[in-house]
């Protein structure tokens, strides 16, 4: 069983524009003159911003993927808990998605496609970037199907073939 998990990482990059504004807000009212409606508006405003920026932490921080021999476990919810389980067996497409800056921080997106009929597609998102993550997710496709004895059939044309 592996347990994966965003980062904290994947915060800060998703965050860090928000972080920037938060102490230009918080600075702008401390330098303003005590008693003015702006620096009690920006400090608001300021406070607002820092409870959003909390509870995304909150959200991302209860996310976890488990990946066990027969299924993918995704967890999420923080004050309500939703558990979706996708068999092995059903996965039949991969995708990681890593832009420049996700390739400075060491953060991927992984995408599963799925013949499962409530959760087709299912994201990893701000995981450590792992090569090891996509070979050993398809050996345990690839075994499952086996053990299952699971034949798939696409309807894609072959010349020569009719």
């Amino acid at each position: 069983m592996i347990t994966l998990k965003p980062t904290f990482r994947y915060w800060l990059m998703t965050n860090f524009l928000r972080l920037i504004i938060l102490f230009l807000l918080f600075a702008a009212a401390f330098f303003l003159p005590r008693g003015n409606y702006l620096m009690y508006g920006l400090g608001l405003l300021a406070l607002i911003m820092l409870a959003n920026m909390m509870w995304s932490y909150a959200v991302l921080y209860n996310i976890s993927y488990i990946i066990e021999q027969e299924q993918i476990i995704v967890k999420r919810g923080v004050f309500i808990k939703t558990v979706n389980y996708m068999e092995m067996y059903r996965i039949y497409d991969f995708r990681k998605r890593q832009n420049i800056i996700e390739a400075a921080f060491g953060i991927m997106h992984i995408t599963l496609f799925s013949r499962d009929l409530s959760d087709p597609i299912v994201k990893f998102v701000g995981i450590m970037n792992d090569d090891n993550v996509i070979p050993l997710i398809r050996s345990r496709v690839e075994s499952e199907k086996q053990r299952k004895h699971i034949v798939e059939f696409n309807n894609s044309y072959v010349p020569g073939m009719i």
